[in-house]
């Protein structure tokens, strides 16, 4: 919906100039790096990116995540505040005010921030309403927490520009636990908020390896753990969510008329709210309507139930709608088991058989009702493959450092001259593209099938070394 308003306001805002050039979208994105050749840390993991076991406490980080934004109105919500820090976080390094916002750095917020990143079992306490509320379940504290990670992000930046990178480093393991935490919220889209703040993170760290004197990181990339945010409990949420959705389908006895008309409020109520393309006034009975007064679809339905494991005779005393209902759960359970399924497993083993199941989804979209609380799985695959990408592609950059630090600050002529491990490309499950043009080189991978032109999955990291 945020996307469709800008575009409208672009539209209207055309006429205004004459002199209006076309905007073109980039079709890659280009990280340019000047970096210092730099050999592996002694002790080789002196530094890491994520809490080491010696740091942490037992306790529960969310409730202490919470407690930053006690008596800090002004610090997270004040406008002037946020649009200042809009701008902290994209300014180039040597613009920061530094004596202006030293504040970031001694915030009690942030710092306790730092705490609550160090603890050892997170619990969202969010499974009863998940279980109660299903897709309409709300989740206000994690747009606090990308809040949160927007302060961290402006410390962290003012830590890299006075090269202070043992400070740095506290603050990106701060980040990096608190993407990790989202990842084990029992919701995708929390799972995608903490990708989101681990990209988020990846932004100061490229500009600390361009600092002269940055540790070379490479042994702490290669520690994070892979894929670094899982999927799996959020997967899980998802079932919970439909169970909660559909707790009002029996399936063991004839419902009654009230009954059913229940079940059919809630799924209009959960449409209608949850999902835009859907008509305000969209009534599921009557969507149903036809198939209801097709006799040969509905034992169709009623067949499909039986070989699904239902009783034949229990099955034949449903009435027409509770068949029909139950026959469009069934096809929904099937349709996201097909997803979930590959979901465990690296992008590009995926890939094909995650794309051959959202084309079967469209294909019958039309068809079945409840297609639309499908969650889009091929999507939030992607946005973890495509931070897997990123952290991979800067492994290589530090592995790169490492070798010109044996090598007279000269690049490798190809990546098989580097003799630290280096992981493939997520997205082919096959090695990245290396090249050396003069005083240059450069790492790339490759994007996700159809996304050839989204600079988003088109990245390149182009490497120069300071003189």
């Amino acid at each position: 919906m945020h996307r469709l308003l800008l575009v409208c306001a672009f539209v209207l805002a055309w006429p205004l100039s004459a002199r209006a050039q076309k905007i073109v979208e980039p079709t890659e994105t280009v990280i340019r790096l000047t970096v210092q050749p730099m050999a592996a840390p002694k002790p080789a993991l002196k530094y890491q990116l994520l809490p080491e076991l010696k740091e942490m406490n037992p306790g529960n980080p969310v409730q202490e995540y919470m407690k930053c934004f006690a008596e800090q109105q002004n610090f997270f919500f004040n406008k002037e505040v946020l649009e200042a820090r809009e701008r902290y976080q994209v300014m180039p390094l040597h613009e920061l005010p530094l004596k202006e916002i030293r504040y970031y750095t001694s915030s009690g917020a942030l710092k306790q921030a730092d705490y609550a990143a160090r603890l050892d079992t997170p619990n969202w306490q969010i499974l009863p309403k998940l279980k109660s509320d299903g897709v309409n379940c709300l989740l206000p504290d994690i747009q606090q927490l990308r809040m949160l990670a927007s302060a961290l992000k402006v410390r962290f930046r003012i830590q890299v520009a006075e090269k202070r990178f043992d400070d740095a480093l506290v603050t990106a393991k701060t980040m990096f636990a608190l993407s990790r935490h989202l990842g084990e919220h029992p919701a995708l889209v929390s799972n995608l908020v903490g990708i989101a703040i681990a990209n988020v993170a990846i932004g100061p760290l490229e500009e600390m390896l361009q600092q002269p004197g940055c540790p070379n990181l490479h042994w702490a990339l290669s520690d994070l753990p892979t894929p670094f945010i899982s999927l799996r409990t959020g997967l899980q949420g998802e079932r919970v969510i439909m169970q909660a959705e559909f707790a009002d389908f029996a399936d063991d006895r004839p419902m009654s008329e009230a009954e059913l008309q229940s079940v059919v409020d809630r799924l209009n109520q959960t449409l209608r709210s949850s999902h835009p393309a859907v008509r305000p006034d969209f009534d599921a009975r009557s969507w149903l309507l036809p198939m209801l007064k097709d006799e040969k679809h509905v034992e169709a339905a009623r067949d499909r139930l039986v070989e699904f494991g239902l009783a034949k005779a229990k099955v034949k005393s449903f009435p027409a709608l509770q068949a029909v209902l139950l026959d469009e759960k069934r096809a929904f359970e099937i349709h996201l088991d097909e997803e979930t399924k590959w979901m465990k497993f690296p992008y590009w083993q995926a890939e094909a058989h995650l794309m051959d199941s959202a084309d079967a989804r469209e294909r019958d979209r039309a068809a079945r009702l409840l297609n639309e609380l499908l969650p889009f799985k091929t999507k939030v695959t992607r946005a973890q493959a495509r931070l897997e990408q990123r952290i991979a592609l800067l492994q290589h950059v530090e592995a790169i450092r490492l070798y010109a630090a044996d090598h007279d600050g000269k690049f490798p002529a190809s990546l098989e001259d580097i003799t630290v491990p280096l992981p493939v490309d997520p997205f082919t499950g096959q090695p990245f593209k290396y090249s050396v043009d003069g005083p240059l080189a450069e790492v790339r991978g490759t994007p996700p099938r159809g996304e050839q032109n989204n600079a988003a999955y088109k990245v390149r990291y182009v490497i120069n070394f300071q003189k």
